[in-house]
This record gives C-alpha cells, structure tokens and sequence, in this order.
C-alpha cells in the first residue's frame, strides 16, 4: 500500500469492548500506512471516529467528537462504526465540513479506501453497505493493545437475539464467529507481547462457535486458550441462558479462569422480560446466580439492569429491586430506558422521567451497598492482582484482582503488567487496600 501524504491522525472510540478492538485495529491500519497518532489538540490531519448507538447518549456523544475533530482544524474526518451504520445522513447533516461515512462493513476496508484516494477528495461521502451484507466476522489482528494492560480479545460479533430495545443487530448484523485458529493466533500474540490477562470480548459472547462448521461451543474454545501459558482468562459478558453445567465444571477447575461472571438481568419481572423479548424468568435467573454463589464463594457477579422500560409500573420495578436485594450480586450497571430507532419498544409509551430518574437512583444506591459488602468480604484473603497504572494524586499502584477488585497497594512501577500476590487489609469506600505478598 502507499503511504498516505500527512502522517498525523488520532483515532476515537466510543462503546463496547468489541468497538475499543476495532478502534485499535484502525490505528494499526493507519500506522501501517505511514501515519503517526497524535493528540486532537495537536491538530492532526486525519481523525477517525469509532462510534456507538447503544444509547441516545452514545449517539450524542459521536457527534460531539465530530464536532470537536473539525473544530480542531482536521482536514478530514471519517465516522464509523455502530452510529455510522444505522444514521449515516444524521451524521452528514452534524459535520458542516462534510465528514466521510463509513459503515461496518467499510471500516474494515479503510486502508484500501485511503490508498486508493487522496484526501483532499474525500468529502461528504457515504460508503455504508446494508448491514445484511455482514456474512463473516471480520479478523482484526493486532500486534498489541496500546494503552492497556489487559489484552481485549475479540472471539465473536453481531446478535440474533433480537431483544425488543435493541439496537445492535441492525447495527451489526446476525452473530458470527472468528474461526478457532484466529482466535487462537490473536490470543498467542498477546501473550507474546506480555499480557497476563486475556478478556474475551463479543457482542453476544455465548453464541461464538454456533456458527462454524462444524459447530463448535465456548468452552472448546476455553479449553484451547488455557493451554496457552501463564495467561488469566476472564468472560466479558454471558446471558443467563449460557451459564452451562459444562461452562461452569470448566471454570471450577481451570486455574486460568477469572472468577468473574457478568450477567444481563434487565428486569426482575417476567411480565416486562417478556416484553422485552428475554428468554428466561426472574426465578431461573436468580436460581443460577445463587447457584454460581453456592461453587464460587468469593467471585463477583454483575449484572446490567433497565430501568423505566415501557410498561414498568411500581410494582414491577418493585420484584426488580427486590430480586437484586436477595440476589449474590455484586454490581450493577443501570440504564434508564433509550428508545432506539426502529425498535419495537422505541414506539410504546414509557413511564414519566421522574419515576425513571427515582429507580435508576434507588438501584445504584442499592449497588452501592452490595459493592462495598462484597469488597469487605474479601479483607484477609490473598488475591492475585494485575497492576495496570500508577495513581498520580498518592503514588499508590493500582490493579484489578482475579474477582474484579480495584486494588491499590504500595510497589515499584516495573511491576505494570504483571501478576502479583497481594493481600487485602482495608476498605475505604470505594477503594480497596493491600500489602503485596
């Protein structure tokens, strides 16, 4: 290829663990080209915007950066990524400077399209394919995953589960699967490169392999990935329906397993699940969190949660925050209800904002209890900590334990990157103290 005729450019990123690999795959791309990342406030030539539409929030947010990256003077902007696919004139009529649009499809071709065009003639232009063209899981090797010390391993992309607020599969397609012996080639990378953790990363996770010919499960892929050396595996995110016998006998002897299991809820009542197009109820949703609690005493369990979907009277808010209470939770991520565009729920009425704003608040503060009892929990054990950066303000390490403690302790910085044995003496609020072992 040849070398694009500037070298600066910055890429952006906005979402999902699967965009922030994306986005690392189209710096390498532009590298790869001649480039040189640069700040924005360094006025690079070219930006790339990876964006997101998961939210309304998340769609602001791209047009904000749009809007940033031309006001910092880039003679070119490009968007991409979820928000790109599903609202490509949107974005045209944000940039009055006429950024190009990129679908998700075309992101992957960006080193083509740049060599083949100078850019003082990219303008304005819309490149989006239907999101039904999406046949394949497109590879993304990296050599390494700047600015992080655990590696995002992306096994797996799109989703057939058609959820009724969703708006991912018409932004990225029906699930598909990275071949095995990508994944595994990624994986070794990463070790090479140093990383001592590993975080498998997919839109929809638990439906990598379904796919394949001949199909093959998660936990095969699992059982390739420990072999690969002295390497933590951690799960990004699995419903409630894929948390297998055979998932869990695996992690219960595998030393290479995270005990780390995050697990959509949604709702705790069946009536809005049911609405909602979730495929379980309430009780069989709890039954396997204590059932998880009951085989791994000390691992953190999190869950996602609406609040504010159509239809979620007091009551039904009630057995959510009810279940959530009685639940081994020990996080939450809670959304207020975001209508998307072109989806099923988008079009039914919702409960007012304040009812809205009052539960979110409720359940956070709920979280905020469940979290800190967890981090107690753990005070006098021996837990094994990656240390990822140093705090600035007390000069104090930090790094993110096997069961998902923010842990800060005393040491040297030649310790970035690497796993230690630290023992867990304190809580503070949010913060959590050890002495390395």
């Amino acid at each position: 290829m040849k070398k694009i005729q500037s070298p600066t450019f910055s890429v952006l990123t906005l979402g999902c663990k699967v965009n922030q690999v994306e986005g690392a795959y189209l710096r390498e791309t532009l590298e790869a080209l001649g480039g040189r990342e640069v700040a924005l406030e360094a006025c690079p030539r070219l930006v790339v915007i990876n964006t997101c539409a998961v939210t309304s929030r998340a769609a602001y947010e791209g047009r904000k950066l749009l809007r940033r990256a031309l006001s910092a003077g880039a003679e070119l902007v490009i968007v991409t990524g979820c928000y790109a696919q599903i609202a490509p004139e949107e974005i045209l009529r944000a940039g009055q400077k006429r950024p190009v649009v990129l679908g998700q499809a075309e992101k992957f071709r960006l080193g083509e399209i740049l060599d083949s065009h100078p850019l003082e003639t990219l303008r304005g232009e819309i490149l989006v394919s239907p999101v039904e063209s999406l046949k394949k899981a497109h590879p993304t090797p990296l050599s390494r995953f700047p600015g992080h010390t655990r590696a995002f391993l992306r096994i797996q992309d799109g989703c057939d589960q058609r959820c009724t607020y969703c708006i991912v599969p018409l932004a990225r397609g029906a699930s598909r699967s990275l071949p095995e012996e990508e994944v595994l080639a990624q994986a070794r990378r990463f070790v090479e490169a140093g990383y001592r953790e590993l975080v498998l990363t997919g839109i929809h996770l638990g439906f990598w392999g379904r796919d394949l010919s001949p199909p093959r499960t998660l936990v095969d892929l699992l059982c390739q990935l420990e072999r690969l050396g002295p390497v933590r595996l951690r799960l990004s995110s699995l419903e409630v329906t894929e948390i297998t016998p055979d998932l869990l006998a695996w992690a219960e002897r595998s030393p290479a397993f995270a005990p780390h299991f995050h697990i959509p809820l949604q709702s705790g009542d069946n009536q809005i699940l049911r609405a909602m197009g979730r495929p379980y109820t309430a009780e069989f949703y709890l039954s396997v969190l204590q059932e998880i609690r009951e085989r791994f005493p000390h691992a953190a369990i999190g869950a996602d949660v609406i609040v504010g979907f159509p239809g979620e009277t007091e009551e039904a808010f009630r057995r959510t925050y009810e279940l959530i209470a009685q639940s081994p939770l020990t996080y939450l991520h809670v959304f207020p209800f975001s209508p998307r565009p072109g989806t099923p729920a988008s079009r039914l009425p919702r409960p007012p904002a304040e009812a809205v704003s009052r539960r979110a608040r409720a359940l956070r503060e709920l979280a905020q209890v469940k979290k800190r009892s967890f981090y107690r929990s753990q005070i006098g054990r021996v837990l094994q900590v990656l240390v990822e950066e140093r705090e600035p303000r007390r000069g104090l390490l930090r790094g993110l334990s096997e069961n998902y403690l923010p842990v800060y302790l005393q040491g040297n910085g030649s310790l970035k990157g690497q796993l230690v044995k630290v023992r867990i003496l304190e809580v503070n609020g949010d913060r959590v103290f050890g002495e390395r072992i």
